[in-house]
């Protein structure tokens, strides 16, 4: 298990009452004191929606290229899969992945009425 005491940690109002720290060498990150493996490109992924939770986070943002690039139709379908891949990962701890129609998406804390329909 990776030192706790040396590893960067995310506080964001809609992650409060969370603990998320990460670490970048080993793509993990802990949640509420679970240790969750992605892989390099889920965790960087995961981890820009992360430090912005509660924002929308634009496509091109998400995958690091300039604004005003369009983003081929084989970028998005891959980056639809990797979503699809990290929110049911996340629905134990409260939290979800929204896709924002042509713009990107929003990680958001569920209510706990939320939460429990899952």
């Amino acid at each position: 298990m990776p030192d706790l005491a040396f590893l960067p940690g995310i506080k964001r109002p809609q992650l409060q009452g969370r603990q998320v720290l990460y670490d970048d060498g080993q793509h993990l990150v802990i949640l509420d004191g679970a240790i969750l493996a992605f892989t390099p490109v889920e965790y960087a992924l995961l981890l820009r929606l992360l430090k912005r939770a509660g924002e929308p986070v634009s496509f091109q943002r998400l995958l690091g290229v300039p604004a005003q690039q369009p983003l081929a139709r084989s970028m998005r379908h891959s980056l639809k899969q990797r979503m699809s891949h990290l929110r049911p990962r996340l629905w134990p701890f409260g939290l979800d992945i929204l896709c924002l129609h042509e713009y990107g998406y929003l990680l958001l804390a569920r209510s706990d009425e939320q939460a429990a329909e899952r």
